[in-house]
């Protein structure tokens, strides 16, 4: 009897680490799936990153299509610009030609001058708005400034010209003043040409602003109309004087 329990609690402890066993097992190959289970969801997460800047990338500035309004209606102001800066021209060239008087009449160039110097200062409210209006980045941004510094050289001259109060009228001065004046305002066209260029660099005119698939030039009717309009105020004064 000794011997036979002896043999049963053998029996008995081989059976419990026999059945041991297999649940170690079972826990091995439970474990053993989930290594690549939480690996795949990282893939597609990494593919998703990887296309921001591919979408970012698409948003270039080397566009050629139709432009914007922002950026028709900045075109539009530079041409105003020139516009003015053509009256300018006109009316300090008339200015040339009452200094060039003997003797000058002073009624006269008093008027003139006030006509010159309300030309400057409309065509600095001008820039000024076709600065706040510019779209941001856009390449006329710089040539502008160019012009906001010109202005204010050409005010300065302008108002320097106005008949002092002993009424008596420095005419070689004012001829200096008059024919430096005359090259800023031609070199103010110029850089305004440049800058309404630049301000469609990336894309063309609608058709119902300047024709479909056409940059915007400045018009040579309106530059020209623009200057009988100035030369038509100072027949005007000098009719009413």
């Amino acid at each position: 009897m000794q011997y036979s329990s002896t043999l049963l609690l053998l029996l008995g402890a081989f059976t419990s680490v026999s059945l041991a066993a297999p649940a170690i097992i079972v826990i091995e190959d439970a474990s053993t799936p989930t290594t690549p289970d939480a690996a795949s969801p990282a893939e597609p997460a990494a593919s998703a990153t990887s296309t921001k800047p591919a979408a970012g990338s698409s948003a270039g500035t080397g566009s050629t299509g139709a432009c914007s309004s922002a950026v028709m209606a900045l075109a539009q102001g530079i041409q105003s610009n020139i516009d003015d800066q053509n009256n300018e021209l006109t009316t300090v060239t008339a200015l040339g030609n009452v200094l060039a008087q003997n003797p000058v009449d002073a009624t006269l160039y008093s008027a003139t001058q006030s006509s010159l110097l309300g030309f400057v200062t409309k065509g600095i409210t001008i820039r000024e708005n076709n600065q706040k209006i510019a779209p941001q980045g856009n390449p006329a941004l710089p040539g502008l400034a160019t012009v906001a510094m010109a202005q204010m050289t050409e005010l300065n001259l302008t108002m320097s010209l106005a008949v002092p109060a002993s009424g008596q009228i420095d005419v070689a001065g004012s001829n200096t003043t008059v024919e430096a004046l005359k090259g800023d305002f031609k070199g103010g066209i110029v850089q305004n040409m440049k800058n309404l260029a630049a301000a469609m660099t990336n894309c063309t005119a609608p058709a119902a602003a300047g024709g479909a698939g056409t940059k915007a030039t400045p018009s040579p009717s309106s530059t020209v109309n623009a200057s009988k309009e100035a030369a038509r105020l100072a027949r005007g004064v000098f009719k009413r004087l």
